[in-house]
């Protein structure tokens, strides 16, 4: 299985935007705090560094799981693609 670690990178970049996005308060950043009992205080004595290095490493390695699966799948859905090509010989 080959893989290109490019992409992989790339892709494990689409989580932190996501989530940039997702915690922007004017978004649901506000929302968010509310539900999970978060106050501005908490959030700037957290380590900040800390959360989004361990975000960046599972993200990585989600998109190197995902990879391989899609690759697998691909190469799954080929072998059904030359049966039924040769199911249509006359």
């Amino acid at each position: 299985m080959q893989s290109n670690f490019i992409v992989i990178l790339l892709v494990a970049l689409v989580p932190t935007v996501v989530g940039f996005i997702w915690y922007n308060p004017k978004v649901f950043g506000i929302a968010w705090m509310k539900a999970a009992d978060m106050t501005e205080e908490k959030i700037k004595n957290a380590h900040v560094g800390v959360i989004f290095a361990v975000s960046l490493i599972l993200s990585i390695m989600l998109s190197f799981i995902m990879s391989g699966m899609v690759i697998h799948q691909n190469q799954l859905a080929s072998l059904f693609m030359n049966l039924l090509s040769y199911s249509r010989l006359p």
